[in-house]
């Protein structure tokens, strides 16, 4: 991971406890990890402080949650496509980034006879989980020490997280993987699409996205990991690998009815989620004040608004095994 300390120099935080926070395994939480640094209002996480310019307090985990709800709706109630059921389940399985955990426990539900472990900057998850689910606050883009390897290990909406994806964690994820097990990467396309002319290029969600790109390039953190992923697994020595890419519309414009209701469903999470997503980002790494990004933001927001213009996000889903010969 690159050394960001110098990067975020300028941050001037604040302490927030969370005593109602998770408890999961709470003799790995030392007092700094459960105390959060705040800043803009917001809270961030405070082991490795700094890594992460993302939120982490209860609005983003309910932004999160919804998230979690709208992209399983637009993938059919689909978890994940990695193929493994209930006779063919994981025996052991390893979540980056589980943010509140959602995944890793409808998984845990849906496998009870899997060991499924979580792993976040920030000890967000919830206390009551299944008994086969557990959570560990670690920095997934340092070297790991797992003393077990996993037969299926998951990502999903990571962008923003890694300096190099492909070497801190794919490469990471072929090395801890069991031979014959898989490794599944669901990630989105910042930069919106449209496909029937509607979207002018001065769309300001779109000039927003850009300007993300932009400001993630300077903070050594990639946004652009969807398109990647496929080549990405190929290149460390993945086979049988798969893609599927999945529409996720901006508001409520499409004729499909379950279409307009995942619209209408990333519209709110893109709505509440804005600033949180702005406000470190830009202020640290454009220099821009906080007050210019808030002003800024009024025509982002109501951007997404927009019924006339339909754009959409690309989600896509990557799954590929490592060899039995590995």
């Amino acid at each position: 991971m690159p050394d960001t300390s110098q990067a975020l120099g300028d941050f001037e935080f604040t302490f927030e406890s969370y005593p109602d926070s998770t408890q999961i395994e709470p003799d790995s939480l030392s007092d700094s990890i459960s105390m959060f640094h705040k800043q803009f209002g917001r809270t961030y996480h405070s082991y490795r402080a700094g890594s992460y310019v993302y939120p982490n307090d209860p609005t983003e985990a309910e932004r999160q949650e919804e998230q979690y709800e709208m992209t399983k709706m637009a993938m059919d109630g689909q978890i994940h496509l990695a193929p493994y059921s209930r006779a063919n389940p994981p025996k052991k399985v390893l979540d980056i980034a589980t943010g509140t955990g959602a995944w890793a426990i409808d998984l845990g539900d849906k496998f009870p006879e899997a060991e499924i472990i979580g792993t976040d900057l920030s000890p967000i998850q919830p206390t009551f989980v299944p008994p086969n689910v557990r959570f560990f606050v670690e920095d997934s883009g340092e070297k790991w020490e797992y003393l077990e390897d996993f037969d299926y290990i998951h990502t999903r909406y990571t962008l923003g997280c890694w300096e190099n994806m492909k070497d801190q964690i794919i490469q990471q994820a072929f090395d801890h993987l069991e031979p014959g097990g898989w490794l599944e990467c669901q990630e989105i396309v910042m930069v919106p699409f449209c496909d029937d002319g509607t979207m002018p290029n001065d769309y300001s969600w779109r000039r927003w996205a850009h300007d993300c790109m932009a400001a993630s390039s300077i903070a050594k953190r990639q946004l652009d990991l969807g398109p990647q992923l496929r080549g990405w697994l190929h290149e460390v020595g993945f086979v049988d690998i798969h893609e599927a890419v999945v529409k996720l519309p901006i508001g409520n414009w499409p004729k499909d009815l379950r279409l307009k209701h995942v619209g209408m469903m990333w519209q709110r999470c893109l709505d509440s989620g804005l600033s949180g997503f702005t406000l470190g980002l830009f202020h640290h790494f454009l220099g821009r004040t906080v007050e210019e990004i808030e002003v800024s933001l009024v025509d982002t927001r109501n951007s997404i608004f927009d019924r006339k213009i339909h754009a959409y996000h690309k989600f896509h889903v990557v799954w590929g095994r490592k060899p039995e010969a590995a």
